[in-house]
């Protein structure tokens, strides 16, 4: 379960040596920064009403010069997609001797189905074009599906809304990764292990949901320190590789592009609230390198 555990926090979010409060939005200042710039962790399936009940969410709205997000959503409009829509199909396209009916034993294969099934049944597209598709692509469709089974349908997630929010305001909005690279953290890993985590989301797919439930729940309650519990729960499973990968790798690429930025204009950083924690976590490479990091009241 330690691969399902991983693939479900890097959607749904991605050691303390920090002592976290039941916080989510925090200051950065000092070292030289003549306005202070702000950090929140969001989770993708939390829902936009959350914006107005974070404190100090709309004194960071309201002082920021820019909202950077994971990704800027100005690059998922129909244009921005047009332009990428052959890169993104050779991400997904599944190479000919790959796909799932040549990867998965006849058994596999009607259990990814039964339970693709299940989760989506044709409100996505039939089962038989998965086979078009990388592992990967079936197993982001089904992990999404069985979210939206444990936390409901949110119409539009907090991420996006802070963006929409900065926009409404007259603020710009930019991303710390293309929608390209993103795409890269789960479709060019290597197809075996993309077939070893579908069978494993399959296999699991209880785990997956409580797992989601576990999460989301003290997040609506704004327990920055309980996700963290959770996620470095050893008996819940923690697999270092993939979490090296998608979150303490992109953690070390993002605080490098920060610093630069902050010195220039007061960001207001959203990205999922696994990059705010531990000792690689965002919150303590912003202290390592000298800044001041409270939270927001």
């Amino acid at each position: 379960m330690n691969v399902m555990k991983r693939f479900v926090l890097s959607l749904t979010l991605a050691l303390a040596a920090v002592s976290l409060q039941a916080q989510l939005l925090w200051r950065v200042s000092g070292n030289g920064l003549e306005k202070e710039s702000y950090i929140l962790g969001t989770m993708h399936n939390a829902p936009a009403s959350m914006i107005d009940e974070i404190p100090g969410m709309q004194q960071a709205l309201a002082g920021c010069d820019v909202v950077i997000g994971e990704m800027d959503m100005n690059d998922l409009g129909l244009n921005a997609l047009n332009a990428d829509i052959v890169s993104l199909v050779a991400k997904f396209e599944a190479p000919s001797d790959s796909t799932l009916d040549k990867l998965f034993s006849p058994e596999e294969y009607q259990m990814i189905k039964q339970v693709f099934n299940e989760k989506c049944g044709d409100a996505v597209m039939p089962f038989t074009l998965m086979n078009f598709f990388k592992p990967a692509f079936t197993n982001l469709i089904i992990t999404q599906f069985s979210i939206l089974d444990s936390v409901g349908d949110v119409s539009q997630y907090i991420d996006m809304a802070v963006q929409l929010r900065a926009q409404e305001m007259g603020r710009p909005t930019m991303g710390l990764e293309t929608l390209m690279e993103q795409m890269g953290f789960v479709f060019d890993i290597p197809i075996a292990d993309q077939a070893k985590e579908l069978l494993e989301t399959c296999q699991y797919i209880d785990f997956s949901e409580e797992m989601v439930s576990m999460l989301y729940e003290p997040y609506i309650n704004q327990d920055l320190a309980r996700i963290e519990a959770l996620y470095f729960d050893s008996e819940l499973g923690n697999d270092e590789k993939e979490n090296d990968r998608l979150v303490l790798r992109r953690n070390l690429n993002w605080i490098e592009k920060l610093v630069k930025m902050m010195p220039e204009q007061s960001c207001l950083v959203c990205v999922g609230a696994a990059h705010l924690i531990g000792q690689q976590g965002l919150l303590q490479l912003f202290r390592d390198r000298g800044y001041i990091v409270e939270p927001m009241k």
